[in-house]
């Protein structure tokens, strides 16, 4: 499926600010909790949550959070706003840091954490406030119950060229103790088309290991690169317990994650060395496909992208072998148009992969 399609047209673009950013943490979301010795895995008076938020400019990949155009940051548990003390401490440079030290999750399923951003716009000498939110979860795991968590160490949203890879992992947990020794993983995507049940369930997809996509798909750390993703993805692991001597022998436990890829959309706008008319049937123009990314023009070298131009004649039907005998494409950034390509009229299309 083409990433973004594109025609000879002209277009302004002159985008509005927009804020994007997220929090990240340097635990796993869920705690463990056994209540056969009351203890929690982790344990975050021993290990501290830290949370730290970002904030970004759509289109820009500089971190703002630090930024002197940063007026305030704000944490919320629930509608109660967060200031240093007890089970909280708020640091950096802008009092944007939250650390839990204390296991606050204690009889709770779950908790919802709130961090508001405000940010001066210099151009148009306005504040904007940028919300985002994190939850966290408290699962009972005790007398010999097993569970699969997965979580994403190092965040699970994609932003432009930011981010290289993500990290999906799956750990097997008995009780509070996490148990990594004869066991197996396997790593499935969401996908409608897996209409046979591969080993993850009717509609999820195996993965195999796939240069620039997916690797460790059969190791509890799924690493997952940008265009495995191309707005949000929803993978599962499987594990298997190999243990002939375990009670659990050869049972299945699993758990999803969800990815999200917050680039922002790619337009494309064609520009025409010689104009857009030919006279008495004369002319010839080159047509060069311009990337845009929130205003700033990206892939000037025509290297990251692969340009694909079809024709539609005066009629806007699509011609047929326009690159060749079962061929309807050309490629490459510019096309080069000629007389003999116009017939009364022709629209060039390109569309990039």
């Amino acid at each position: 499926m083409a990433l973004a399609t594109g025609q000879f047209t002209i277009i302004d673009y002159n985008d509005a600010l927009t804020l994007t950013g997220f929090i990240g943490t340097n635990l796993a979301k869920t705690q463990m909790y056994n209540p056969d010795n009351n203890t929690y895995s982790p344990d975050w008076t021993k290990t501290n949550m830290v949370l730290t938020p970002s904030l970004y400019k759509m289109g820009t990949t500089t971190d703002l959070i630090t930024s002197a155009s940063i007026k305030s940051v704000k944490w919320y548990d629930g509608s109660s706003q967060i200031t240093s003390g007890g089970s909280y401490s708020i640091s950096g440079s802008k009092s944007h840091i939250l650390t839990i030290k204390g296991n606050v999750l204690s009889g709770l399923p779950g908790k919802d954490y709130t961090v508001e951003i405000t940010y001066h716009d210099d151009t148009t000498n306005m504040d904007l406030t940028y919300k985002t939110g994190i939850t966290f979860s408290r699962v009972v795991n005790g007398g010999g119950i097993t569970d699969a968590i997965a979580w994403a160490p190092n965040g699970n949203v994609f932003k432009n060229d930011d981010v290289a890879s993500l990290i999906c992992q799956c750990d097997l947990w008995r009780g509070s103790v996490e148990d990594t020794t004869n066991v197996s993983y396997q790593w499935y995507l969401s996908d409608t088309s897996a209409t046979t049940d591969q080993g993850g369930g009717i509609g999820w997809r195996k993965l195999i290991n796939t240069a620039n996509r997916y690797t460790g798909v059969t190791t509890s750390k799924l690493i997952v690169y940008p265009p495995a993703v191309a707005s949000f993805a929803v993978f599962k692991c499987v594990i298997t317990d190999t243990d002939s001597t375990s009670s659990t022998y050869n049972q299945k436990f699993v758990d999803t994650i969800s990815v999200i890829d917050n680039s922002d959309p790619i337009q494309i706008s064609v520009s025409s060395s010689g104009g857009n008319v030919f006279k008495n049937g004369v002319g010839q123009t080159t047509l060069t496909a311009r990337l845009f990314q929130s205003g700033n023009e990206v892939d000037t070298a025509g290297t990251k992208y692969i340009y694909k131009w079809f024709k539609r004649d005066k009629d806007a039907n699509l011609v047929p072998n326009f690159g060749g005998t079962g061929i309807n494409y050309k490629s490459g950034k510019t096309l080069d148009v000629g007389d003999a390509d116009v017939d009364v009229k022709a629209t060039f299309e390109v569309e990039i992969d």
